[in-house]
């Protein structure tokens, strides 16, 4: 009699994944797997390992299909998302401690770690987080430091904690932006305010993803930011000031309303010799009045 021929090897499950699968389900820390999409919302969710939903309380079904913003709110750090999506895009790691939500609305702080992950050709096809809970180590380091105020809408410091920061790290050469959205009142009551608050998110998400890395932006009034530009003088400010403005004329805001497009008006200038860092703002925001006054959606020189 002849033997029977050997089963198909494609059929067989394959010992190594399903010991990664065990691994993986019986983790401590927070897995999360997503698809390579990077527009519009983002990354969508393929899988979360059961220690994120005790950690969340989102169900790998429910998660399923769904953005990783979810988890999102008040207070979550908007520059180290921007710093992240930029890593993302060149299929590089990245790192960041996030303030995030679970689904009851409790806080809680997240070490996450991003990787690439991409198919035998070296084409991405995905990415997977490992997430590790250091919420009370943050707590422990929040008891010992001052807080870092931060602005509940935007997740970017307000304006103390912004010259606290740039007080701690000031260099020789230093310049400032104020930017003001134009006519930002017009909007929320044409509109509605949560088209208005959708435009401020905005603008803040593009303003961090496009400084460079040692860059600080904040938020500094309802429709005011501020731009430390470490290392740039007041050419190097001008050209930055330029580019951004520039790219805010050209963006597209989604918001309940339709997507809708604002200007941006700069006010720009470099550190004098024993300039104070209030003076330095100070200086700014002047000249930030004076191409509102000027017309609007142009950069002035203080």
């Amino acid at each position: 009699m002849r033997p029977h021929p050997p089963a198909n090897p494609a059929a067989a499950p394959d010992p190594a994944l399903l010991l990664l699968r065990q691994v993986v389900a019986t983790a401590q820390d927070a897995v999360i797997v997503t698809d390579a999409t990077l527009d519009g919302a983002g990354p969508r969710i393929r899988y979360v390992n059961p220690a994120f939903t005790r950690l969340t309380g989102w169900t790998e079904a429910e998660m399923t299909g769904r953005s990783p913003t979810l988890l999102q709110g008040p207070g979550t750090d908007t520059a180290a998302l921007a710093a992240l999506r930029r890593a993302l895009r060149s299929a590089e790691p990245g790192a960041a401690r996030l303030l995030l939500y679970a689904r009851n609305g409790a806080p809680f702080w997240l070490d996450l770690r991003i990787t690439p992950l991409a198919d035998a050709a070296g084409r991405p096809h995905g990415f997977a987080a490992i997430g590790r809970d250091v919420t009370l180590e943050q707590r422990r380091l929040d008891e010992r430091e001052p807080p870092l105020a931060r602005d509940p809408l935007t997740g970017l410091p307000d304006r103390a904690a912004l010259l606290r920061r740039l007080g701690a790290g000031r260099t020789p050469r230093l310049a400032m932006a104020c930017l003001q959205i134009d006519q930002l009142r017009r909007v929320s009551e044409t509109f509605g305010p949560a088209a208005g608050d959708a435009v401020v998110m905005g603008v803040a998400d593009l303003l961090a993803e496009n400084v460079r890395h040692g860059d600080v932006v904040g938020r500094t009034g309802p429709a005011a930011f501020a731009l430390c530009l470490p290392g740039l003088d007041l050419l190097g400010a001008r050209r930055a000031a330029e580019r951004l403005r520039r790219a805010l004329a050209a963006a597209e805001f989604p918001t309940e309303a339709g997507p809708l497009r604002v200007t941006c008006s700069f006010g720009i200038c470099a550190a004098a010799p024993g300039e104070t860092l209030s003076e330095l703002v100070r200086r700014a925001e002047a000249a930030l009045q004076a191409a509102r006054r000027e017309g609007r959606n142009r950069v002035a020189i203080g």
